[in-house]
């Protein structure tokens, strides 16, 4: 098995960082455009800066689809009740 392998995301708050760090893996993600699809019910997302404001977010109280680009530049990223992140190719 080679390692290189996608991570997939599901709910939590996120650290965005490029780095990859072996101890707060769990707890950051790459920047990077993610789609969660299948059904979803009142799925909320945010971006969110490094000071603690809110760049973009959705609440979706119905969806099949959704993909949002996370920056570099983006402090955090919160996701609840949108099922699984997965990279977009």
């Amino acid at each position: 098995m080679s390692g290189d392998y996608d991570r997939w995301f599901s709910n939590g708050t996120y650290v965005v960082t490029s780095k990859t760090e072996a101890d707060g893996e769990d707890e950051t993600i790459p920047p990077g455009r993610y789609r969660a699809e299948g059904k979803m019910e009142n799925c909320y997302w945010e971006r969110i800066s490094e000071a603690g404001e809110i760049i973009d977010n959705n609440f979706a109280t119905s969806a099949r689809k959704i993909t949002v680009t996370i920056r570099s530049s983006n402090g955090q990223f919160t996701s609840e009740g949108c099922n699984v992140w997965k990279p977009v190719k």
